[in-house]
């Protein structure tokens, strides 16, 4: 305390100085109009640069929950769907007298892990066993594929992305259902090969890939991509064709998780099967 009142002492004159100083300009544009004016001016600009960084900052910030909030209306949604509903036969009599019955329902999920320069690529989502979720599961974003549920705990998922060394998607070309097989050759994120397309279909670059529906990880009419350039294979069989994936694998932030209402029934059916 003593040492802060010899200091203040010691250098009054310089504090009376500030002092008298902000008086003199306090006085001089509080009774000058012009440089009153101007002062406001400067001070109202500062005030609202600084309340629409604020706001900016604000908005960053909530986008978190409106895009789960999104993602969350997409998947009530999409249960809505006609392709998410199974028109069953009028002519067969059920207890429950139901015709329309929900083939699929889609739990929403964020990505809190994710990696896409890897050969072998992997997710992980937030949300596991609790929410119903059970491996072999589809992955959707929005209506373009993501991956399948390879693992799961109680309470997050881990899935093996497209962008896999083991992919192998079951599609078809959307103009024509043609059957075509598509993998990831490991080399970019955004670039996948398409496989086993007969001599005699034309493919044109733009034209686009879907899930055939022939899998119990998709449901028919995902989006997988467009194709880039088809590569013609006199020596072979059938052609190749790049396609870019209509998925960005590197700005994943929110998912859906497919659930096939009857995969138990199929699983069930083919197990029971015994070939002749």
């Amino acid at each position: 305390m003593r040492n802060l009142y010899l200091f203040f002492r010691k250098h009054y004159f310089f504090f009376l100085f500030l002092i008298l100083e902000l008086v003199s300009l306090i006085l001089f544009f509080q009774l000058n109009t012009y440089p009153n004016a101007a002062v406001f001016r400067w001070t109202s600009s500062i005030a609202g640069s600084v309340g629409e960084i604020r706001s900016q900052i604000s908005v960053y910030f909530s986008l978190v929950k409106t895009n789960r909030m999104l993602s969350r209306e997409n998947a009530i949604l999409k249960a809505r769907m006609p392709e998410a509903i199974y028109l069953s036969d009028t002519h067969v009599y059920y207890r429950d007298d139901t015709i329309l019955q929900i083939e699929y329902r889609f739990i929403d999920a964020r990505v809190i892990n994710n990696t896409t320069h890897l050969r072998n690529n992997y997710l992980m989502i937030s949300k596991g066993k609790m929410q119903g979720i059970e491996p072999y599961m589809g992955v959707i974003s929005e209506d373009k594929i993501v991956g399948q549920v390879v693992s799961v705990s109680r309470h997050f998922s881990w899935i093996m992305s497209t962008l896999h060394k083991s992919t192998r998607l079951s599609g078809k070309i959307q103009k024509n259902s043609q059957l075509v097989s598509v993998e990831w050759p490991g080399i970019s994120p955004r670039r996948g090969l398409v496989r086993e397309i007969p001599k005699h279909i034309r493919l044109y670059p733009g034209d686009t890939i879907i899930t055939s529906g022939n899998s119990e990880i998709y449901p028919e009419g995902i989006r997988i991509g467009t194709i880039e350039e088809v590569q013609e294979r006199p020596d072979e069989n059938f052609n190749t064709a790049t396609l870019t994936f209509l998925t960005d694998f590197n700005s994943l932030e929110f998912v859906q998780v497919v659930v096939d209402m009857f995969r138990k029934e199929k699983m069930e059916l083919k197990a029971s099967f015994k070939e002749l």
